[in-house]
């Protein structure tokens, strides 16, 4: 047995997961989204102009595909005085691709930028420049921008399809834990949350209370539109766990069946100490697969239960990390136990997680 990564591991069991026979790109599969193959252009074509930027230091539009098609000696990027790198996230254009949305807001990274700009010029040449790609409709186009003291910005474009860094005529190979989310991309969020835990006061950090009542429609898998909160999600890498940063606060509710859906029993809360819970969590919510000798994976320890069943007792923990952000993880006691959270399947409840809960909730 093998564990996949922990992102990974919630897309494998996604809900929206669709088998794309003849393709190894496991990743990709989350966006519920097209997956063919298209070919790069030839590396003889010129190198493209950088791409306009807004005020934001942002791209305003993508180049078409081929970005990644040309190369030059030289860093990828000024390896000194970058005082910035911004995440961009450029909604597609692409008719394959869901309904462009309004950008999301990017994040400015100043907390030791020098690393991330260390980590794009160390990234490897490609052997060649002509290899087939994957052509996935992601909903948004991703970039890096490096902002200088005493020069102009320098955007760093991802392909993720063609898994390729580009800029100013240079090319650069990514990997990662899937081709969703290089490494590239997990060193800037490691080091976005590390900011932010530092601009963040832990007292003004709070989990949600728990509500005195819930639905069943909510709960129990009937109404597909209510999944647990995840707001962790967006600054988490791909080779994270459900919880990449500390907990600041928690609160575990316990719920049972009564006339009408579930009502509040019980619940405990606490700041302290939770170091040793947040790793059960981590564990609890790790998909673990085999591969056989064809490369496909299967789930060892999806729960089997049952969804749209009406549930007896239910456990529902909130947690709110040191960034400030907030997630949910629902834990239906009876019937039939299992850990649920935003995005994939039920997996089997681990037996220490169950134990520590009824410690607090007995």
């Amino acid at each position: 047995m093998n564990d996949t990564s922990p992102t990974r591991r919630r897309q494998l069991v996604s809900r929206t997961l669709a088998t794309v026979a003849g393709v190894v790109m496991v990743g990709a599969v989350a966006f519920g989204v097209p997956l063919m193959l298209r070919e790069t252009l030839a590396s003889s074509v010129a190198i493209p102009s950088p791409p306009t930027l807004d005020t934001m230091n942002c791209p305003t539009a993508w180049p078409q595909p081929g970005i990644g098609s040309s190369d030059r000696p030289g860093p990828l990027v000024p390896a000194d005085g970058a005082v910035a790198v911004t995440l961009c996230e450029l909604p597609a254009a692409s008719l394959a691709a869901p309904p462009a949305a309004a950008a999301a807001v990017p994040r400015i990274l100043t907390l030791r930028p020098g690393e991330l700009v260390a980590a794009m010029n160390a990234l490897p040449t490609p052997a060649h420049l002509d290899d087939s790609c994957a052509l996935i409709a992601f909903p948004e186009n991703l970039s890096l921008v490096v902002s200088y003291a005493d020069r102009d910005p320098f955007a760093v474009l991802l392909d993720r399809n063609c898994q390729t860094a580009t800029s100013d005529g240079r090319t650069r190979r990514i990997t990662g834990t899937d081709i969703a989310h290089p490494a590239l991309l997990d060193t800037f969020l490691a080091l976005y949350r590390e900011q932010l835990v530092a601009m963040t006061d832990p007292a003004t950090v709070n989990a949600p209370a728990c509500a005195a009542s819930l639905t069943q429609q909510d709960v129990s898998g009937l109404n597909r539109a209510v999944e647990p909160r995840d707001g962790l999600a967006r600054n988490r890498g791909g080779a994270d766990g459900l919880a990449p940063s500390a907990l600041v606060d928690i609160n575990v509710c316990r719920y049972r069946t009564s006339a009408g859906g579930l009502r509040l029993a019980t619940q405990h809360a606490q700041r302290q100490d939770l170091e040793a819970f947040r790793d059960l969590l981590n564990s609890a919510a790790m998909v673990r697969s085999t591969t056989d000798a064809t490369g496909v994976q299967s789930l060892t320890n999806a729960s089997g239960c049952q969804r749209g069943t009406n549930i007896d007792e239910l456990d529902v923990i909130w947690l709110a990390d040191a960034t400030g952000a907030v997630t949910e993880v629902r834990l239906p006691r009876a019937p039939c136990p299992e850990v649920q959270s935003a995005g994939m399947t039920g997996l089997v409840a681990p037996p220490q997680l169950l134990g520590q809960l009824d410690l607090w909730l007995a």
